[in-house]
């Protein structure tokens, strides 16, 4: 039995411990609230520079961060070294890094973990053969699954777990070490194991720039590239002197736009042709804290014709908003989808 989980930053949030609002992992709805009690100088100056651009227009970009991030993307792409976007979007860059190292580094990855509990129980399932028959789709740019999956094929699940191979890249065959950051406690460039999907990016994907304002041409280059960075924990303001001359990395990301195959960078193109893959001979899917945002036509795309390909096949959708829970009938083309209000309760319910 193959099983698909699309996980968004909704198993994040769970995961937090509800013990202060500045390290609560941010959701799209409020991540400007908790950005501005993380780091408010550089809060302040991201949603100025919206302002500057689209004057009241900004409090309606602020609400949510994929509107914000897609609008400066987008401009920043065709807009000149320094110009307004440009700057905007580094700036928010580098906001994104230093609110998700804030509120996810100290999430606990314990066997008593929320987040540990929940995988554990989909790698302990009967009907699941080995662990490479599960693969991840993610849309979140933090590192939380992959340090919960080194936790378990650390706590007797060997061969669970293999880092970079569970990005499932082609190519990758060197990682950059970083010196006095912990490291993954495993190291394999074979495609085994559970695969990882991030189909957005991730905050230890860099690309490497002679500039720490890189321009628009350099930072947006699809064949730039990648280095994955073997830390577990978020880091930033990272550079780095590999000869003379100073480097600096930025994180590839690239927000929900439609049509983003003509500007995603090479080396994820490739993910998306996997996960629709998984999803075509999946047996089951569960979703987890994802709502399918209305932007990101190419996510609505991947997921509603590829999981339409097997009908038969069992769809859960873990959600406390059941309106965000329905959007995914018509998505999934089934005739009946199971909907969880929490994590805890698909824990509790052992459901095969």
């Amino acid at each position: 039995m193959k099983t698909v989980l699309i996980l968004g930053a909704g198993l994040t949030r769970a995961a937090h411990p509800k013990s202060g609002v500045k390290k609560c992992p941010p959701l799209d709805a409020d991540f400007f609230d908790i950005a501005k009690l993380v780091n408010p100088k550089l809060t302040d100056a991201v949603l100025e520079s919206l302002t500057a651009l689209v004057g009241d227009y900004a409090k309606v970009l602020s609400r949510s961060l994929e509107t914000a991030s897609t609008y400066l993307y987008i401009k920043a792409i065709d807009s000149k070294i320094g110009s307004p976007y440009h700057h905007g979007f580094l700036g928010l860059l580098t906001l994104l890094n230093v609110v998700l190292s804030e509120t996810t580094n100290s999430l606990k990855t314990s066997p008593q973990s929320l987040t540990y509990r929940f995988l554990l129980s989909e790698l302990n399932k009967e009907a699941l053969e080995e662990p490479s028959d599960l693969t991840i789709i993610t849309f979140n740019y933090d590192l939380m699954l992959e340090r919960v999956l080194d936790e378990i094929n650390q706590k007797g699940h060997p061969e669970t777990f293999c880092f970079p191979g569970c990005y499932r890249f082609e190519g990758l065959k060197v990682v950059q070490a970083m010196e006095g950051a912990v490291k993954f406690s495993t190291k394999s460039f074979e495609h085994k194991g559970v695969a990882l999907l991030k189909l957005h990016g991730s905050m230890n994907w860099h690309s490497r720039h002679k500039s720490n304002t890189p321009n628009p041409k350099g930072m947006f280059d699809i064949t730039r590239n990648l280095h994955v960075l073997d830390s577990p924990m978020i880091q930033h303001s990272i550079s780095w002197k590999p000869k003379l001359r100073k480097v600096y990395m930025k994180p590839v990301i690239v927000p929900p736009v439609s049509g983003k195959r003509g500007m995603i960078h090479q080396d994820l193109l490739g993910l998306w042709s996997k996960a629709a893959k998984a999803l075509a001979q999946a047996d089951r899917v569960v979703i987890a804290g994802y709502s399918c945002p209305p932007l990101d036509l190419e996510a609505r795309i991947l997921l509603s014709e590829n999981l339409r390909a097997n009908p038969n096949k069992r769809v859960y959708v873990i959600d406390p908003s059941p309106q965000t829970a329905a959007r995914f009938t018509e998505l999934c083309g089934v005739d009946l989808i199971t909907i969880y209000k929490s994590i805890e309760a698909w824990v509790r319910d052992k459901r095969p």
